[in-house]
């Protein structure tokens, strides 16, 4: 294994544990009490992640592997398929502090989605 196979396995992990890291959770400026951000930041996350693997499926020679990685892809798909409609009922709920002009970005940010 070589130096680069590690930093990029290494990187990757980084990637997957960063919504655990309260450091970077406060660097966002993720209020706790918006829903809609927090839900919003964990589906960019996860379309991301999914992103990262459909493209490693791709590269990958190994047909097994490949199909292992594209069914995980699929399930990852079906699951955010399911928060679409809670971000969308997220995006028109008011929220203190929350001007129209980032309303209505909030409204657009949810339906680009599906």
């Amino acid at each position: 294994m070589s130096v680069i196979d590690i930093l990029t396995r290494v990187d990757a992990i980084c990637k997957k544990y960063d919504k655990y890291d309260v450091g970077k959770q406060k660097d966002l400026n993720v209020s706790g009490d918006d829903a809609f951000a927090r839900l919003y930041a964990s589906v960019e996350a996860d379309i991301d992640a999914a992103l990262q693997k459909a493209e490693a499926a791709s590269k990958e020679k190994n047909r097994a592997s490949a199909v292992a990685i594209n069914a995980e892809i699929r399930r990852t798909k079906a699951r955010l398929l399911e928060e679409v409609p809670k971000l969308q009922r997220l995006a028109v709920k008011k929220v203190k502090g929350l001007s129209t002009e980032e309303l209505t970005a909030r409204n657009d940010l949810a339906l680009a989605l599906p």
